[in-house]
């Protein structure tokens, strides 16, 4: 009779997981976000920091925040990062 060690469930664990991770990163490629892209129509940046895109989410807040203060009079420039910003939280991953 063989005998069941710590080791032996720690493998199986680890592979399981593994293709898991596998599994969920697939699924994610072609997947579109529409809570995110809702929640960046409100707040932008917030869509990309729900998917963790936390670098991008925080640029969208200084740039567009720049982009709002110093070229309000233009309304395009504000508008494009707006509009770019909801797409990027509904298309990317």
């Amino acid at each position: 009779m063989t005998s069941w060690s710590p080791f032996q469930f720690n493998n199986l664990f680890s592979k399981a997981f593994i293709k898991t991770l596998e599994l969920s990163n697939s699924n994610m490629s072609n997947q579109k976000h529409g809570i995110p892209a809702l929640v960046s129509l409100f707040i932008p940046g917030l869509g990309q920091l729900i998917k963790g895109d936390f670098i991008k989410g925080i640029m969208i807040w200084i740039f567009g925040g720049l982009a709002v203060i110093f070229l309000w009079w233009t309304v395009i420039v504000p508008l494009i990062i707006y509009i770019w910003n909801v797409y990027d939280a509904y298309n990317s991953n």
